[in-house]
């Protein structure tokens, strides 16, 4: 009897689960959205901002212990998930140094993937100790709000003052930092926005905004897991983290190295720097930033030069915003290959969708290693050039929290296209019905190649549930 009991719950609650966070999705996906002075607001007004390019990720994790380094008030921070590794453990060291300044650090990390687990664990504990350093969670984990479990926070974002943001595509960890890379390592990229003349009308003022937003959304919730008898375990914590950058300051560990005081007038000077980002908000979002992309796409005359980890374009995505390839522009997308992709379930949707976009003017690129990429990019007419967490896909569009800066000026642009193209250079044009499973043009696992293209069979249950 109560065995019975408890199948018939567990078969009532996967029920429930089934039909508030699947079939939900369902509902009439956004209706067409006409465009509107989009392109004007975000690439035409003053501003003093500067900006540099981030293309390697051991010089991205040092610029960020830099600038927390030189934090005076604020630091605050958004991230989908913290990965294992030295680099994190130096960057929460990093950040308690400067709370023990006086320096006030509020970290935001996504409810369910934040990864702050296994050696992680302990720092949770280390945050609820320290007085000047507060954690929240977006959208934990609610089962019987299985709706909520599709709006994740995938921003990446790191503010200091209101001089420094680092926006990109690029988490904390070994994975994307490492000065030694790991089996699981990926190329990202980011890029430093510099407040020179912290004016109020800063692209970094406006990314705080955004994080207020965040940080003070019912959809945010207060770390639950220090309780007050963790409190020396948290001291513990804070007095290892601690001991741990004073000895790699002591070592003269290059991931802590201080950065020459001119560091960052490497930065360059930019037309106009804008800051984008989807809704706040629970089941399908206006899709802003791929709306944004469509519409500077819209517009190209000479070149649209692309770079995301897949792409995954639906019916819903091609209903909410026409794409309008101009046959007169180049159309070059760089992507990952079968083999190289860390994601078989999103690479599965983008081989089901490949022919398709073979079908159009896209000159598809594959990459083929070292590692694998997970830079979000645009060059638009070698001028125009947007850097986030966006990928190419309905969750992106429609579900996450996504995050971006739009950068009009040709140097910038120029800078991007070459970091774009280095990894181009690792990589093969795809040829319209050649099949993955048998390429030749591959090397590595057959089984996961073979395994992929039969996933990509059944990845219509999952693209039109989204």
């Amino acid at each position: 009897m109560i065995l019975k009991t408890i199948i018939a719950m567990i078969l009532c609650y996967s029920a429930y689960v089934f039909f508030t966070a699947y079939l939900l999705f369902l509902v009439p996906s956004p209706s067409a959205i006409e465009n509107t002075d989009m392109q004007k607001s975000l690439t035409e007004g003053s501003t003093t901002d500067r900006v540099m390019l981030l293309e390697d990720g051991f010089q991205s994790g040092q610029v960020r212990i830099q600038t927390i380094r030189e934090a005076k008030t604020s630091i605050d921070l958004a991230y989908y998930s913290i990965q294992k590794g030295k680099t994190s453990q130096i960057f929460f060291a990093a950040l308690f140094d400067a709370a023990d300044r006086g320096v006030q650090v509020r970290i935001i990390l996504d409810g369910i993937f934040h990864s702050m687990r296994g050696e992680l664990r302990d720092i949770p504990d280390a945050i609820a100790a320290h007085p000047n350093v507060e954690l929240r969670y977006y959208e934990p984990l609610h089962l019987f709000m299985p709706w909520t479990w599709h709006n994740r926070l995938h921003d990446k974002i790191l503010l200091v003052d209101n001089t420094y943001g680092i926006i990109g595509g690029q988490n904390i960890g070994d994975k994307y930092m490492a000065l030694q890379p790991p089996k699981d390592y990926v190329f990202d990229r980011d890029v430093l926005v510099y407040n020179a003349n912290d004016n109020t009308n800063s692209t970094v003022v406006e990314m705080k905004q955004y994080l207020d937003q965040l940080w003070n959304h019912p959809f945010t919730k207060p770390e639950k897991h220090a309780k007050r008898q963790h409190h020396a375990k948290g001291l513990k914590e804070l007095a290892q983290l601690a001991e741990l950058y004073k000895e790699a300051q002591d070592q003269s560990d290059p991931f802590v190295k201080v950065l020459p005081k001119e560091w960052v007038q490497g930065a360059l000077h930019s037309d106009h720097v804008a800051f984008i980002h989807n809704p706040i908000k629970r089941l399908y979002k206006d899709p802003i930033m791929w709306r944004t992309f469509v519409h500077f796409a819209n517009q190209a005359n000479s070149k649209v030069y692309l770079q995301t980890p897949y792409a995954i374009p639906t019916k819903k995505m091609e209903k909410a915003v026409h794409l309008s390839m101009n046959p007169k522009a180049e159309w070059v997308m760089l992507t990952n290959s079968i083999q190289q992709t860390p994601n078989p379930l999103a690479f599965a949707g983008y081989l089901s969708s490949k022919e398709r976009l073979l079908d159009t003017s896209l000159a598809i690129y594959e990459y083929e290693g070292p590692y694998s990429i997970h830079g979000k990019s645009f060059v638009m007419d070698d001028y125009l050039s947007m850097v986030g967490s966006y990928n190419l896909d309905p969750r992106s569009a429609f579900l996450n929290t996504e995050s971006a800066v739009v950068i009009s000026g040709s140097a910038f642009a120029n800078q991007l296209t070459e970091a774009m193209d280095i990894k181009r250079a690792h990589s093969t044009l795809a040829v319209k019905d050649e099949h993955p499973a048998e390429s030749t043009n591959q090397k590595g696992s057959i089984f996961k190649r073979i395994a992929i293209t039969a996933l990509s069979k059944l990845s219509f249950l999952w693209k039109f549930m989204l």
